[in-house]
């Protein structure tokens, strides 16, 4: 396939799906990765000449492309984006319709492949904040979609002592439901992956704050002023793939655009 592909901004991820597409044979180039050591992809300045564009899975913030990798302020305007194939995470954050956006995170196939380093992680974080061990610890895990079954299926595997918390009684495990969450006494451990405000204020006041708290969710479902004034640890762990496996996430980011790339040009995978 003939096309000028562009990864521009993003954490390691983006860097290992370039590597691999590169490595394959497709016409690859970076932008916004001048600090990471060992980068050997060439860089392209000129946004113009790249057919593709792909931003960070985290989407834009206020129009920027967040760049952990660069000191500069990555700012994308219409005539850059107009007519090309735009390939990222929450494309509703990209402010044109002059260009062909497609969204990783509403593709169900890339929200499967990415819910097991994202479980993983969420394990990681527990392990280096939980002072005992996770065999055996009293886990509530909250939301039980995909990266939640994921999760809970390692807690399970991991010997914790695991309810699930969901708007549907999960039968294969202990069950509560999310509207009965009152408090979060008797848990050492609590992972939330609901996108929605399940611990608030009435519930941190009626709990012990020894439980540690760690939350996945995008859109945040912890109140984490009322949890640093009442003294728990609270953590809101996002973007867990690019921190904790960013290869493994890498190629999942590159299996997802292949799958695009497929979809818009007919064109037939090598890898």
């Amino acid at each position: 396939m003939d096309k000028k592909i562009l990864f521009i901004g993003g954490d390691k991820r983006q860097y290992y799906a370039a590597r691999t597409l590169r490595e394959n044979g497709f016409d690859v180039y970076m932008y916004g990765f001048e600090k990471l050591r060992d980068n050997d992809i060439p860089e392209l300045d000129d946004f113009y000449s790249a057919d593709i564009i792909v931003l960070p899975i985290t989407g834009l913030r206020g129009g920027v492309v967040p760049a952990y990798y660069s000191d500069k302020e990555i700012k994308l305007n219409e005539s850059i984006l107009s007519g090309k194939l735009v390939i990222m995470g929450k494309a509703d954050t990209l402010d044109t319709e002059k260009c062909r956006a497609r969204d990783l995170l509403k593709r169900e196939d890339f929200a499967l492949a990415n819910a097991l380093p994202s479980a993983e992680g969420a394990v990681q974080v527990a392990m280096e904040n939980y002072d005992g061990t996770i065999s055996g610890a009293k886990a509530l895990a909250i939301g039980y979609g995909r990266i939640g079954a994921a999760l809970v299926k390692m807690l399970n595997a991991l010997n914790a002592e695991v309810t699930v918390a969901s708007r549907k009684e999960i039968k294969c495990y202990s069950s509560v439901f999310t509207s009965e969450i009152d408090n979060l006494s008797g848990y050492d451990i609590v992972f939330n992956t609901a996108d929605a405000l399940i611990i608030d204020e009435n519930v941190l006041n009626n709990s012990d704050n020894k439980t540690l708290i760690i939350d996945l969710s995008s859109r945040g479902g912890v109140d984490f002023e009322a949890a640093e004034k009442l003294g728990f640890k609270a953590i809101h762990a996002l973007g867990l793939p690019g921190k904790c496996s960013p290869k493994a996430a890498g190629e999942i980011i590159c299996d997802a655009i292949l799958k695009v790339l497929k979809e818009e040009y007919g064109w037939q995978r090598r890898i």
